[in-house]
């Protein structure tokens, strides 16, 4: 983000409100996940997550989805940690936490609309990344889940100006993005950064929010940004997107998604299109399958 750009958003949100704080259940087990996986005290992290009932209750919920459950029910928060493993459950505590920090005033971005799209994005990326990345990806599920985060918080601290950014980008077919530089002068991939510095999130994290729309901007190149980048123009463009149409232009199609892919991860070349077809379509599957456990089915 320039500096002037860094500014002129820091004082507005000054101005108008402050950035959500990280709940405490994400600081206690952000400081719990401080050290390598090896030495975090699992019945530590298991405490953490079962003082919050609601919490836990949510987090078996997702643990027995189609996506994660793999032999048998999942009855206790110690059989998820043990049959899932610590980072799976960081990105299950991370979606079960943030839909209740961030709420929407005035149903300017449908709570359930947002997380479908984030919960999907989050996936792809992270299947992207296992089948395909050159080295792992630890955050790559967080950065996708947050991806779009700073949409909530421009919809949060400037809610009459978001009103009509998502108005005229309904109305034109045109991407949030583009209707937020003229709107508000700057866009939700720069406020989200502020929120993801303002949190110490992972640098990986932050960087790919910034450049989830532009990841040739970054220097140096980052990988995640990329990945992160493709995962949510798939979803854009699947029924997984806003819940609005998109004019042509406007969002990728899937073969430039392809062909994005394979720029950023010269594996993904190897594979014939179809096969990444059906590769994005089964992890969206899991992902509609795993929204409507947290938020229930979305009225038809």
């Amino acid at each position: 983000m320039n500096p002037i750009t860094h500014e002129i958003l820091l004082k507005r949100v000054t101005q108008f409100g402050n950035l959500p704080a990280m709940s405490k259940v994400l600081r206690s087990l952000n400081e719990e996940l401080s050290v390598p996986v090896g030495q975090v005290n699992v019945d530590r992290l298991v405490q953490i997550i079962s003082y919050d009932k609601s919490l836990a209750a949510q987090c078996l919920r997702m643990a027995n989805s189609a996506l994660y459950r793999q032999r048998g029910d999942v009855k206790t928060i110690s059989e998820a940690v043990l049959t899932l493993g610590i980072l799976r459950i960081r990105d299950l505590i991370f979606s079960c936490t943030l839909p209740r920090i961030f709420t929407s005033p005035h149903g300017i971005v449908p709570k359930e609309v947002f997380w479908r799209h984030a919960l999907a994005t989050a996936l792809v990326s992270q299947k992207l990344s296992e089948e395909f990345a050159a080295s792992a990806h630890e955050n790559i599920y967080i950065a996708g889940l947050l991806h779009d985060i700073g949409i909530l918080i421009n919809a949060l601290l400037f809610p009459e100006d978001f009103h009509e950014v998502v108005k005229q980008a309904v109305t034109k077919q045109s991407s949030i993005l583009s209707v937020e530089e003229r709107v508000l002068g700057f866009t939700h991939a720069e406020s989200g950064r502020l929120l993801a510095d303002a949190w110490k999130l992972p640098l990986e994290v932050s960087e790919a929010i910034e450049f989830h729309h532009a990841p040739d901007r970054q220097t140096p190149d980052g990988e995640a940004a990329r990945i992160v980048h493709v995962a949510d123009q798939l979803c854009l463009s699947s029924e997984m997107g806003y819940g609005y149409e998109l004019r042509e232009g406007e969002v990728l199609s899937f073969d430039q998604a392809w062909y994005a892919l394979g720029e950023a991860l010269p594996r993904a070349q190897r594979v014939r299109s179809q096969e990444i077809a059906a590769l994005v379509i089964s992890t969206l599957a899991s992902a509609r399958d795993l929204a409507d456990r947290v938020f229930g089915p979305l009225p038809r």
